[in-house]
């Protein structure tokens, strides 16, 4: 029960995190994980600027990726924060 109620809500948040990201024009990485790359102009000032938000995102330019952020799958209200952020900080 436990697994499956976790496989779920993983499920609902990577598809409201990656509708989000479409919906601001952002590509990303099709993951089935529990998280999500996507690409993003400027992503080092992205990443800063999300931080001062309290949005915490992991960067990826050591892995070869330095226009691309990585973000983690969290509960509804918190993915609805990041993508907040995010549409103010790209917009």
């Amino acid at each position: 029960e436990f697994i499956e109620k976790t496989y779920e809500l993983n499920r609902l948040g990577m598809k409201q995190i990656t509708d989000g990201l479409t919906a601001l024009g952002l590509e990303y990485i099709p993951s089935y994980g529990n998280f999500v790359t996507f690409k993003v102009p400027r992503a080092g000032e992205v990443f800063q600027q999300l931080l001062r938000d309290g949005v915490i995102v992991r960067p990826i330019a050591s892995y070869g990726m330095p226009d691309h952020l990585r973000v983690s799958i969290g509960l509804e209200s918190e993915n609805a924060r990041f993508l907040q952020s995010l549409k103010r900080i790209v917009s």
